[in-house]
């Protein structure tokens, strides 16, 4: 089978700081008696420093250790990881911006370092810093221009601009000036650039970052219509935990360079998570005696791994919470509750979320409280 983007082992080091130092310090010349003087700096070509660099012990870090990736096509794929974990030195290696050190990397089976220009003609990287708009141009004469760098004829351009500005939802402000595009238009626009070809795949480096939660909502919306109806891979770098779980269709956690999870996210929130929290809401019940000896028995139940109850001032018992482990029935318990005479108003479970196993997966996650007491009153 061949994959949209397959990586294989890839590899890429970037030189320390201390490292550049080092490698390109001045050069001393024999000036005075017994060369204690300093000349001029002879001039050092980079491919002479990089080569300098390479016999220096600690001098470079590994952005990516042996990333192995495969991409379906059609597919929208998310990478998330913290800040420094090699994201966007992948996204830059795979649109031929980066060259890697090792490893391999193909773009519908044409390798990003022997191919660049193949790879480029199935690829398009949407990146936000790059924005290059003619700020006195409107968004349309912009998208015009770019159409004819990238050689289309001018009824191609006219009939694809006016495609992806009603895609986009800009139509109406096509003949504004790009200096009054808002920042989520002005992301919208480069989406229509990036379009332009009609590219098979693209890439997104933190696609909503700096929109407002409507502007993001309606960004994440064009993506999942570009996969569903344009047929397109989307390969996407975020922070953004809950854009993930609603868009993709599959996620890789990178960190430290490394791949250290990958599949779907529905997947991932249950591979490290073993736990599901059931909120019980009471009709009617005050606390007693009796339903301490209740959370005790419901305690002893295998599979459950905490009870508590929330309890106000006036002694009103409001509300269950059962830690339990993911796959226990809970009708015994449900039972048990019903057998004390309590009256269930609501039932709700509390599944795990992605941004919870993130943080279990990278290593970040808050340790809990040693001890929880059985029931809590209310302030």
């Amino acid at each position: 089978m061949e994959y949209a983007i397959e990586t294989i082992g890839l590899v890429k080091r970037y030189p320390t700081s201390a490292a550049l130092r080092r490698g390109s310090g001045s050069r001393r010349f024999g000036g005075g008696r017994g060369g204690g003087t300093w000349g001029r700096a002879e001039p050092v070509s980079p491919g002479a420093i990089i080569r300098a660099l390479r016999g220096i012990k600690g001098a470079s870090v590994e952005a990516l250790r042996g990333v192995d990736l495969k991409i379906k096509e059609g597919e929208i794929f998310g990478v998330l990881g913290p800040n420094g974990a090699g994201k966007t030195t992948l996204i830059k290696i795979l649109c031929t911006l980066v060259i890697h050190d090792e490893g391999e990397a193909y773009v519908y089976g044409f390798d990003v370092r022997k191919q660049p220009g193949n790879v480029l003609n199935n690829l398009q990287a949407v990146l936000p810093e790059s924005r290059g708009f003619a700020w006195r141009l409107t968004g349309a004469q912009n998208l015009m221009f770019f159409s004819m760098l990238y050689g289309l004829t001018r009824k191609q351009s006219v009939e694809r601009v006016n495609y992806l500005l009603n895609f986009t939802g800009l139509t109406e402000r096509a003949n504004d000036g790009y200096q009054r595009y808002s920042t989520g238009m002005q992301r919208r626009l480069l989406l229509c650039r990036a379009m332009l070809r009609d590219s098979s795949i693209l890439l997104f480096d933190e696609p909503t970052a700096g929109l407002d939660p409507v502007s993001a909502a309606e960004f994440r919306g064009m993506l999942k219509r570009l996969a569903k109806e344009e047929k397109k891979t989307i390969f996407l770098s975020t922070h953004n935990l809950t854009e993930a779980q609603d868009i993709c269709d599959r996620i890789a956690i990178l960190d430290r360079g490394k791949i250290i999870a990958c599949d779907t996210p529905h997947n991932i929130r249950y591979m490290m998570l073993d736990e599901k929290v059931f909120n019980i809401t009471l009709i009617d019940a005050v606390f007693s005696d009796h339903h301490v000896e209740m959370i005790s028995q419901l305690e002893k139940v295998q599979g459950v791994l905490g009870v508590s109850a929330e309890v106000d001032p006036e002694w009103n018992f409001n509300k269950l919470s059962i830690r339990t482990h993911k796959d226990l029935d809970i009708s015994s318990i449900l039972e048990m509750i019903i057998k004390s005479g309590l009256k269930i108003g609501m039932i709700s479970a509390k599944e795990p979320t992605l941004e919870q196993a993130f943080m279990t997966i990278t290593g970040q996650r808050q340790k809990q409280p040693g001890q929880i007491s059985r029931y809590r009153r209310g302030s």
